[in-house]
């Protein structure tokens, strides 16, 4: 059984996202404090799509940032890098470590916004 989740694919997607880096990081900067500006503006009169469109800014900011330490994560992997056998056996064990917290971090932004406007405008 080959395994498509490992640290070496992700260490590919890393590497073909790494132009993206920067940007996303700045990005994930101005939906925080756009957020932060829109949260000072929200009162109880307030309609419901503008606070939905609040907080699906600070979900897509999140979202952004975990993007963005995924690259800087697996861009580079140290377990490439070195020669000792000791230390590449201690480094694919973080690494390892590393994609299956990424495996679950990734998704996790926009599953918790689906299931909070599901819980909430739901019946």
């Amino acid at each position: 059984m080959k395994l498509s989740i490992t640290p070496q694919t992700f260490n590919y997607i890393a590497i073909t996202l790494a132009r993206f880096k920067w940007p996303l990081l700045s990005w994930s900067s101005f939906l925080f404090i756009l957020f932060l500006l829109l949260q000072s503006q929200i009162n109880y009169s307030t309609p419901t799509p503008l606070v939905w469109l609040a907080i699906f800014i600070l979900f897509m900011a999140i979202e952004s940032l975990v993007i963005c330490a995924f690259i800087f994560f697996f861009q580079v992997l140290p377990s490439t890098q070195e020669m000792n056998q000791q230390w590449v056996r201690f480094y694919r064990v973080i690494e390892w470590c590393e994609t299956l917290l990424f495996t679950l971090l990734i998704p996790l932004p926009f599953i918790l916004y689906c299931f909070a406007f599901i819980r909430l405008n739901g019946s």
